[in-house]
Formats: structure tokens, C-alpha cells, sequence
């Protein structure tokens, strides 16, 4: 598995690639294997999958893929707290 994703920018992929490596080597220090490292990820992406389409269907009523923007305008028009 390759967790860069397609259409990343370079410095996207580096910066993912650095979390990546990061990540394996704290759980090598705290004895995770990596096995259970990579098991632990899928499921938070799996997670996120779900939370995403669970808002996109049920909360917003909005395509999967408008979400991000939907979201981005509905944050930007609430009142700023100064």
C-alpha cells in the first residue's frame, strides 16, 4: 500500500511521506509493529470515509465530492468571535 494519494503535489507527498515516517518510527519506539500500525490507519481512514459520507448524505444533502467546498463557504459566513 502506498498512502500517497493520486493529484498530491509534491510537497503534499513529502509532507505525507514525513507523517508517515514519523508515525512508524514512534510506534517502533513504543513497540507497535508496524502490521498493527498499518491495521490502526485503514481504520481511521475507513472512519473518515464513513464520517464523510454520513455528512455529505444525511447532515448536508450535498455530492461526497462538494463537501469540502460546501463546508469551506458555510464557515466563512459565520460570525467571526473577536
Amino acid at each position: 500500500m502506498h498512502p500517497w494519494k493520486p493529484g498530491e503535489t509534491p510537497e503534499e507527498e513529502a509532507a505525507r511521506r514525513e507523517a508517515y515516517q514519523r508515525l512508524a518510527s514512534a510506534a517502533r519506539r513504543v513497540g507497535l509493529s508496524l502490521k498493527r500500525l498499518a491495521d490502526v490507519l485503514h481504520q481511521v481512514s475507513d472512519n473518515e470515509t464513513e464520517t464523510r459520507r454520513f455528512l455529505s448524505e444525511q447532515v448536508y444533502g450535498v455530492p461526497e465530492a462538494e463537501l469540502d467546498e460546501f463546508l469551506r463557504v458555510r464557515l466563512e459566513d459565520l460570525p467571526r468571535e473577536e
